[in-house]
């Protein structure tokens, strides 16, 4: 009887050592699948244009002819770019909304968010890869109104 017992105890032990193993791999394989899954956040690397137009900012975006950037900027990101200018408009917000609706419109674009109001419109649109995001505000200067237009252009 002893032994029975002896046999059934090591039975137990060894059937007990081998779930344990079983199930330490498991979690080990599901550590390693997670630290795959999970990716480090990067800073984007900013290079600053000043009133200057990036280089390789798509030329087919139209921007007003005679106006000054005031900022222009692209941020690097692992495997896309985004590219950004700014510059004070002499149309008004509504104005510059209607023109650039109209432009995204007969290029193409897919303009799946939009926004307009008298101080503040947007429109965010994605035609193949690419990404674009327009935002006009009003902008009082001297005397006069005017407005702000900011333009992203992601590309990836």
């Amino acid at each position: 009887m002893k032994e029975r017992n002896l046999f059934l105890v090591t039975i137990i032990i060894v059937v007990g050592v081998v779930l344990l193993f079983i199930y330490k791999k498991d979690l080990i394989e599901k550590i390693q699948v997670f630290k795959k899954d999970t990716t480090v956040t990067q800073e984007p690397v900013r290079t600053d244009f000043g009133s200057n137009v990036p280089a390789d900012f798509p030329a087919d975006i139209p921007i007003e002819e005679g106006v000054k950037t005031e900022q222009s900027y692209s941020l690097n990101y692992v495997g896309q770019k985004q590219l950004t200018i700014v510059f004070i408009s002499t149309k008004t917000v509504k104005e510059n909304y209607a023109f650039y609706a109209d432009f995204l419109a007969k290029q193409g674009w897919n303009v799946s968010n939009k926004f307009e109001s008298p101080k503040l419109s947007s429109l965010y649109g994605t035609k193949e890869s690419n990404d674009i995001n327009v935002t006009i505000s009003e902008k009082k200067l001297d005397a006069s109104v005017k407005s702000q237009v900011s333009i992203s252009f992601l590309k990836k």
